[in-house]
């Protein structure tokens, strides 16, 4: 797998928790406003794979990338996460307007986590596939309508992020 595995250090959490804060708790949160930190350490992650982005956070985008809007999206886990995981953007959450989504897991324990990957927003539209409330995948069932595609079918991100850089911002 080509995720790109991101120590998060004291800073990057300071300013996520900060930032979890401020935001509260969002309608339709899945986790009731719990995420919120995984989700802003997934912005975090990526600024620090790129540092010529900025940080914009509005509804449609989070991140500003040489001019390429960035929508982050993150999840915790307690586990190093495989290629055949899946990534999801929640159905009522499809119409965000950025360029790229950026697909990110959070490690519980706050120390690391990793940038699994990322799909122009208009390919993810025509490739990821719907997934019912309650559906299973494995042992696990999905909190609501979605669309998802496992982590191998994304673009990946290497070690010192050139590719990435090249292709993501063609």
């Amino acid at each position: 797998m080509h995720a790109l595995e991101v120590a998060i250090t004291p800073e990057m959490l300071v300013r996520a928790a900060k930032k979890a804060e401020e935001l509260g708790v969002i309608k339709n949160s899945i986790l009731k406003g719990k995420g919120a930190l995984a989700g802003f350490l997934g912005e975090e992650m990526f600024l620090e794979a790129f540092p010529q982005a900025v940080s914009s956070n509005t509804f449609d985008h989070d991140i500003i990338c040489d001019g390429y809007r960035v929508e982050v999206k993150s999840v915790q886990t307690t586990v190093v996460p495989k290629p055949y995981f899946h990534c999801h953007v929640a159905a009522y959450n499809n119409s965000q307007n950025a360029d790229i989504y950026v697909f990110t897991r959070v490690h519980t324990d706050f120390e690391r986590g990793w940038l699994m990957g990322w799909i122009k927003c208009d390919d993810w539209k025509s490739l990821a596939r719907f997934a019912a409330k309650g559906e299973k995948d494995g042992p696990w069932a999905y909190p609501c309508d979605c669309y998802n595609l496992r982590y191998s079918e994304l673009e990946p991100f290497t070690k010192n992020c050139d590719r990435a850089k090249k292709v993501i911002l063609k």
